[in-house]
């Protein structure tokens, strides 16, 4: 091999080491770039949702009220980790264990606080995940076939209940806001009679 080769076979190792350099210090930038980015986009998820607008609020309200007509009540509280199949002589589903705290509304036959055994006859799959929420409860027309007391809940009104106690609503408009379980409350009672 004569020297001429030996001389471009080092310039080539050379060149190759420069552009893996390179591509190192472009890599621990991107990295370096892209860290707040991550971090910020993380944070972000645990921020506080905005406070929901007027309407949104009012259209949360009349959807839980007609809920109230149908013979459910807002109760809120905490979905407990693990599903349990359930039928009760005619239906099986799958069903959680949902710890009441309390009412938004009271009556139906719904516990004010203290475990409930909740269920509505879909797949696992669409219940809610262990959290948080206010649900809408009714008793449910049959208790399980081992005799335990069985309440059902209206799956497009499950709202995620915050350790700030806010509830986060999800507005027509596909939006997240949020507004204080105790003022949903309010609200929900409606207007004191001055009388």
């Amino acid at each position: 091999m004569t020297d001429q080769h030996l001389h471009q076979g080092e310039e080539h190792q050379e060149r190759r080491r420069r552009l893996g350099i390179a591509g190192i210090a472009a890599l621990l930038l991107a990295t370096a770039v892209g860290a707040p980015v991550l971090l910020k986009g993380t944070a972000e998820q645990g921020e506080r949702v905005p406070a929901a607008s007027a309407e949104c609020l009012r259209s949360t309200v009349q959807n839980l009220r007609d809920g109230r007509q149908a013979g459910f009540h807002a109760v809120y509280g905490e979905l407990r980790e693990g599903s349990l199949d359930m039928e009760d002589g005619i239906t099986s589903g799958s069903a959680f264990r949902f710890d009441i705290d309390g009412t938004l509304m009271d009556g139906g036959g719904v516990p004010s606080t203290g475990p409930a055994l909740t269920w509505y006859p879909v797949a696992e799959a669409h219940l809610p995940r262990p959290g948080r929420y206010v649900l809408l409860l009714a008793r449910a027309e049959r208790p399980a076939k081992d005799g335990r007391r069985l309440f059902e809940f209206r799956p497009d009104d499950v709202l995620p209940l915050g350790t700030d106690g806010r509830v986060r609503l999800t507005c027509e408009n596909g939006t997240a806001g949020s507004v204080e379980r105790e003022h949903l409350r309010t609200e929900l009672a409606g207007p004191k009679s001055t009388a």
